[in-house]
C-alpha cells in the first residue's frame, strides 16, 4: 500500500513500522499541500506491505467520511489514512474492536 505521510511524522512512522517489522519504503517523492492561503506543508510517499482490515468502529467517523485501516502485524496497533491514502494516526484500538 502507499501512504502519503507529512514531513514531520516520517520518523514517528518509521519507528512503528521497523518495530512491527513491515517491509517498508521511504521514497524520494515528496507532494505539496497548497490551499488558496498557499503550501500549507509536505507529504513524503510511503510504501509498506500491509493488508487493509475494517476501520475499527471507534474511530469510524460515519456517513460521507472514508477512512481506511491497516493493520500492523501485532495486531495491536492500526494506521488510519483517508481513502487517499494520506496518513492520519496510528490507533491502538481496546481488545475486541474487530467487528
Amino acid at each position: 500500500m502507499d501512504l502519503y505521510v507529512p514531513n514531520e511524522e516520517i520518523k514517528k512512522v518509521s519507528d512503528v513500522l521497523t518495530g512491527e517489522n513491515v517491509n517498508f519504503k521511504v521514497t524520494d517523492e515528496v507532494f505539496s499541500l497548497v490551499t488558496d492561503e498557499g503550501k500549507i506543508g509536505e507529504v513524503t510517499k510511503v510504501e509498506a506491505d500491509l493488508l487493509e482490515t475494517d476501520v475499527p468502529v471507534f474511530y469510524d467517523r460515519g456517513p460521507g467520511i472514508n477512512l481506511r485501516a491497516f493493520r500492523l502485524p501485532s495486531g495491536k496497533k492500526v494506521i488510519l489514512a483517508d481513502v487517499n491514502g494520506n496518513f492520519m494516526r496510528v490507533v491502538e484500538p481496546p481488545p475486541g474492536w474487530e467487528r
